[in-house]
């Protein structure tokens, strides 16, 4: 019997009647279902690498993400989308420790269609590659909140984004224009020098 009140996934008081798991206490079903979802995959190293490594979370309501299946904002997303093949980068707030760096950067682990990720801890971005054909954006950020990590996607997010891909577009075009320029400069000055 476990003398600690506090719970497992998260250290919060589990409170005067909490959710009691293979001898474990937890202080809500969302700390239980990320606790066995780990379980299941063999993740439990992740308990290791700090003292409360998990995050708590509000309950999520089924269907929040739908707006996801929308093409025009997968667009927005997207930072690469190619043969079946997708990244995006989101602000995770709640990442805090080198728990939730491993968690994160083992996300292939939790669903098989996720082929890389990983973690800017200072910017508390995470970056994920996936297969479209095995899920979608929407699934990749359901599985962020059922593990309690969720991505802050706000419109503001989507027009900074947005902003960051013309800038970049913009300043491509630039250099192009700079160096056809200064070919043409270069081609000038040799021919002025073959002349004399």
């Amino acid at each position: 019997m476990l003398i600690d009140n506090a719970c497992i996934h998260c250290g919060a008081d589990s409170g005067k009647s909490p959710i009691v798991w293979q001898e474990h206490l937890f202080c809500c079903n969302g700390c239980q279902q990320v606790y066995q979802l780990l379980n299941e995959h063999k993740l439990q190293q992740y308990y290791t690498l700090a003292q409360v490594p998990g995050i708590k979370a509000e309950d999520v309501y089924t269907g929040k993400y739908s707006y996801l299946d929308k093409e025009e904002i997968q667009n927005q997303l997207y930072e690469f989308h190619e043969n079946n093949y997708a990244k995006v980068t989101f602000y995770i707030p709640v990442i805090h420790c080198i728990s939730c760096i491993w968690l994160l950067e083992n996300l292939n682990k939790l669903h098989k269609g996720i082929t890389q990720s990983s973690v800017d801890f200072v910017k508390k971005n995470c970056t994920i590659t996936f297969n479209t054909q095995e899920l979608s954006l929407r699934q990749v950020v359901e599985l962020l909140v059922s593990i309690h990590y969720i991505p802050e996607i706000s419109q503001q997010f989507l027009d900074a984004k947005g902003k960051k891909r013309l800038t970049s577009k913009a300043l491509t075009y630039k250099i192009g224009i700079a160096g056809f320029i200064a070919g043409n400069v270069m081609l000038f000055a040799l021919r002025s020098e073959s002349v004399v």
